[in-house]
Order: C-alpha cells, then structure tokens, then sequence
C-alpha cells in the first residue's frame, strides 16, 4: 500500500471531512494489513530475552499477569490461529489480551506499511509534531486497562484486523457516553479529550496508532532531549554530595538554593538556550517527517559493497533541511545524514526522478566523484531509500 495510491487519499479526505475533530466513531476503514503480519511482530517482541515491562502487557479478565512465562508466544505457536487455540485451551476459555508497545522497528516492511497508511492522513490534517505511538495486541474476550486515562491528551485510531471489539468512550466537553463496536476492516476514531475503556471480544487483532494533541505533550520530548545533552556534559559530572542547614548566607544576606541544584538548573537554562538543541530539534523533526511520526524507527541495514556498474534506483523519499551554508539534513525511513555542496543537490534531484541508474552514470551526471558518491550511496542503501536492481547487491 503506496499513502499515493489515490484509493486511500480519498479515504482519507472522505474521513476527515466527515469525523476529524468531532465525535468518535467507527467506520469501514481496511488498512491493507494482514492479522498474520501483526502477528509475527508480536511474536517477536516477545521473544527472549525479551521484556515484559512496559513494552509486552498480558492480561486475564482477573488482571495483568506480571510474568506470563508461557502465555506468550513460543517456538510452539507458528501462526496465529496456532497461539489462539492453545491460549483459550491453556485457559479453559476465560479470556486474554497480548498487547505490545511500539513494536514496528523489528519488522521494517511492517513499519513502512504502517508509515504509508497514516501518511495519507497527516496529507489530510497535518504532520506530527510528536512521535507517534504504534500498538498491536491480539485477544479473547477481554477488557483492556480497568480504569480509563484521568487527562486523555491524544486522538486514537484503531484498526480492527480481525475479530470484533467494543470501546465506551467519555468525551470530555460532554460527559456523554459512547460506545461503539467495530468489526474486521473498522477503524475506530476518537479526538483528543476522550477518556476509554476496550473490549476485546472473539478473535480480535488490532493496531491503534495514538498521536499527541496538546501542547504540553511537547515537554516531556524536550525535557529527554535536553537531559540527554546536559549528561554529555563535563559539567553535569559529580554528585551533588550533603550540605550544611540552614544554608550559608551571602554577603548581602540572601540565602540561596543549593548550589549543586542551582548548578544544575544553570546549566538547564543554557542548554535549552543553546543552538546546539535548536538544530538537534530541527534534524529530529526532518527525521520524524521522512517517518510520518513513527518512532522508534527499524535500523539501518548492514551495508554491503557498491560498485560503479551497481545499478540502482530510489526506493524512498529523501526530505531535505537546510543546515547552514552549503550544508544539509537528508532523511529517509527515520534516519538523517548531512551532506555538502552542490553535487549532493544534484544527487538528490537525479534520485527524484526514480528512473534507475548506474553509479557511475550517476557521478557523471552530477560531477560527485567516485570517492565521495560511493560512501553516500553505500549510507542511503543502508537507510533503504536506494535498493539495487536486478539482483545487483543485497536487498
């Protein structure tokens, strides 16, 4: 499924048009996506070593089981409908819900089919300022979490791929209750300020996207980032080690906050203020746009040797940001390179055009020479936005 393809852009104009930003609802919505596929990326994310907690959630209508041991999917349970049938055996009926958090990054054809399908949808309403947050769970006849979020900030869509399910829905302009029912092929819809309960009935597999809706959604991505760059630096090392009470007081009287605190909350400040994080901000935000806001995204591939009679063609699109004089962000697939001069615009022109080449029909084209355009071409293959053709390397 291409988010071009012209079917489901106007799918998707029909959709929002009709419900985005209103009242929840379910309408018949096919994803293109396969129970069996889902199924694999849930088998995997469980496999050993594995982890429980929070990524993997299994639960029984008694509540969630910590350690679910052999509940999960094993070596055993080959296919779907194998793993069904020992779960309902295993439990005499009574009901269970396997769920997994952002699992897509194992499976790269999973991920980038999920991409295409929301990427219609962002056309329509607008990109992501945020990740997004990919779930797939498969159940019998059993609710979700009990108690239903207190501040839902996000809208939620979700794919029935198989089976049936129930959600009650409170939105919270209305105190009025929802409940809808989907069946296979349903997409289930609710705006940000919704809270909800699920209910997983027979067979059920299903894939929910939930993107962030309000602002202070933003703060806990900056809060990380800015985290991540202050431990980086030399300054932040040390433990604030004990102080003194009441603190010492300055010349003037004043007694001021701990220092090892007001140090760091110094340092917060020009780190915040720094234009290191403005451009890490920037090359995230081209990263999540060539992702349609599907983090975490799959690893690059592991590279493999390029040749000038290589024959290639571009299997991805490649978003460009500007980054200074004669300097550049590439993304593709969630990944970012940077790149100089005009050879690389050029590069990038020829690539856009998506008929095949040679590298070095390439280098002539462009004037790059070998010695540069090979190691990029050898990234871009990594990050799968060029795959060879005709059998030429690895795919």
């Amino acid at each position: 499924m291409d988010a071009t393809e012209p079917d489901l852009s106007a799918r998707w104009k029909r959709f929002t048009e009709a419900h985005w930003g209103r009242e929840p609802a379910a309408v018949p919505f096919p994803p293109g996506l396969r129970p069996e596929q889902v199924y694999r990326a849930v088998a995997a994310a469980c496999a050993p070593p594995g982890d429980t907690t929070p990524s993997v959630r299994f639960a029984t209508p008694q509540g969630r089981l910590r350690t679910p041991g052999t509940m999960l999917p094993g070596p055993d349970d080959p296919t779907l409908d194998a793993y069904r049938d020992r779960l309902n055996h295993q439990l005499d009926g009574n009901g269970w819900l396997l769920s997994v958090h952002q699992p897509l990054w194992r499976d790269f054809a999973l991920w980038a089919r999920v991409r295409d399908l929301v990427s219609g949808l962002w056309q329509a309403v607008g990109r992501p300022a945020l990740p997004v947050t990919a779930e797939l769970a498969v159940g019998e006849h059993c609710a979700g979490p009990d108690v239903p979020a207190p501040r839902p900030g996000s809208f939620v869509l979700t794919w029935v791929l198989d089976g049936t399910m129930t959600v009650r829905l409170w939105p919270e302009h209305t105190g009025t209750e929802f409940q809808l029912t989907a069946g296979s092929g349903d997409l289930l819809y609710w705006p940000a300020g919704c809270r909800h309960l699920d209910h997983y009935a027979d067979r059920c597999t299903t894939l929910r996207i939930t993107v962030p809706a309000r602002r202070p959604a933003a703060l806990t991505h900056v809060r990380e980032l800015i985290a991540d760059r202050m431990q980086q630096d030399p300054a932040y090392t040390g433990a604030p080690g004990t102080l003194p009470f009441p603190p010492p007081a300055g010349s003037d009287g004043r007694i001021g906050a701990a220092e090892p605190v007001a140090d760091t909350a110094r340092l917060f400040a020009r780190t915040a203020a720094g234009p290191e994080l403005a451009r890490e901000l920037r090359t995230a935000w081209v990263a999540r746009r060539s992702a349609a806001g599907l983090e975490p995204v799959p690893p690059p591939r592991p590279a493999v040797p390029l040749a000038p009679g290589t024959r290639l063609r571009a299997s991805a699109e490649i978003f460009r940001l500007p980054d200074g004089r004669g300097r550049a962000v590439w993304a593709a697939n969630g990944h970012t390179l940077g790149v100089e001069g005009p050879a690389a615009e050029r590069v990038r022109a020829r690539l856009r055009s998506g008929a095949p080449f040679t590298v070095r029909d390439l280098g002539r084209s462009t004037g790059m020479r070998d010695g540069v355009l090979l190691p990029l071409l050898s990234h871009l293959h990594r990050l799968r936005a060029v795959e060879p053709v005709n059998g030429d390397g690895a795919a």
